[in-house]
């Protein structure tokens, strides 16, 4: 189970939230729904350990998260450009993780093209399914995708999400879904939550 506490994240001297709590069990898909600018990416960020909190904890199966090695709560950001190194092409990046196959590839619809390109010659769509399949890792336990689909055409955001919930099922990847899209969380969630339902002050 993935378990956050009191969860209390401020950002630029503003507290984005306050005594943040819930918890996701393996094979959960949960959306959380809220307005742009009220810090679902800065949630996400301190999940993944990219950024601290203020106060509160995080754990996964009982156990705090390490500082070192690689982390079961992965991030895919809105925003995939910036999990990459500029200066490496896509391909080393993603075998910093893990080496997918050929399948993997065909699964997630990436041009096996695209992973000797470095990320500025990618448009952000092709980036968004690199970054995907990374945090796919077999080592990966939770999942938080924001708005990770968002910049793809109807028949790939499909496929992709096929993908996704398949691993969900299959080995009881947990997820938690940032998007704008009701529709979309409606369709692939079993519960959508909003900020008042994780805030208990």
């Amino acid at each position: 189970m993935l378990e956050v506490r009191q969860l209390t994240i401020v950002q630029g001297g503003r507290r984005l939230w306050d005594s943040v709590s819930f918890a996701v069990n393996p094979g959960d898909l949960h959306g959380i729904s809220a307005p742009s600018g009220y810090g679902k990416t800065t949630l996400g960020r301190v999940l993944a350990q990219w950024q601290t909190a203020v106060s509160g904890s995080v754990t996964v199966g009982g156990q705090p998260l390490s500082q070192t090695g690689y982390c079961p709560i992965q991030l895919v950001p809105q925003h995939p450009e910036q999990t990459f190194n500029p200066y490496r092409t896509t391909g080393e990046s993603l075998r910093d993780a893990w080496s997918p196959d050929a399948g993997w590839l065909a699964r997630l619809a990436v041009n096996p093209a695209w992973l000797a390109r470095r990320p500025d010659e990618l448009s952000g769509g092709e980036l968004a399914r690199i970054a995907l399949l990374r945090a796919l890792d077999p080592r990966t336990r939770y999942l938080i995708a924001d708005e990770v689909t968002a910049q793809l055409d109807a028949h790939i955001q499909a496929q992709v999400w096929q993908v996704l919930l398949e691993e969900v099922k299959r080995r009881e990847l947990g997820m938690i879904v940032f998007s704008h899209n009701q529709a979309l969380l409606e369709k692939v969630c079993t519960s959508i939550w909003r900020p008042d339902r994780l805030t208990s002050s």
